[in-house]
């Protein structure tokens, strides 16, 4: 064993022993250094409070943060690039074999912000769920906001920021998101050159 290997793998483990109150490990699970889980204050009567669920072999890249006060899960074999940051509120719900690139962010709040005789930051948020289905990708960068749901099979351009559901199998970039081809199209035509 490398003097590298061992420094992660005791950094993971001493990541899951410091969140240990916010995780439900259903399987294996590395975290990468500088992990940061970070609750938020309840924002309503109905929230227990932050809950990571990870349904195995699973990885959270060096300098993730994950906050709020909502339920994340993460299915068997997904993982989070480093640098990316999950703001869940209500709930982040990511599939099986889910690929999540580098400085991703995924958040299923916004800040109110109806009223112009106040200021924003006075009056609260407002949340909906994400569900990323399973075998996505989402390329580097990219921002996944809430409400949104992204169907199997899909892939997320690097940089691309969803504000709409994006259908199984369509691959989607740009500023905001909309569908640039479908992965069905590609494997039609490897199988008929």
């Amino acid at each position: 064993m490398t003097f590298e290997f061992i420094v992660s793998a005791l950094s993971s483990r001493l990541t899951k022993l410091r969140y240990a109150r916010f995780l439900d490990l259903r399987g294996r699970a590395r975290f990468g250094r500088s992990v940061v889980v970070r609750q938020f204050g309840l924002y309503d009567n109905s929230n227990d409070g932050l809950t990571i669920t990870l349904h195995g072999n699973n990885s959270i890249g060096s300098g993730t943060l994950i906050q709020g006060c909502g339920k994340l899960s993460l299915g068997v074999k997904s993982f989070f690039g480093e640098y990316c940051v999950i703001g869940v509120n209500s709930k982040v719900s990511i599939g099986r074999d889910v690929m999540i690139a580098q400085a991703v962010t995924i958040r299923d709040t916004d800040h109110a912000f109806s009223r112009t005789d106040i200021p924003m930051n006075q009056q609260g948020i407002t949340t909906e769920p994400v569900v990323i289905g399973d075998d996505v990708w989402i390329g580097h960068g990219a921002a996944v906001l809430k409400g949104v749901t992204i169907g199997s099979g899909a892939i997320v351009a690097a940089g691309a920021v969803v504000t709409k559901n994006v259908e199984p199998y369509d691959i989607v970039g740009g500023i905001p998101a909309h569908r640039i081809g479908s992965r069905l199209n590609i494997e039609a035509q490897e199988n008929n050159p």
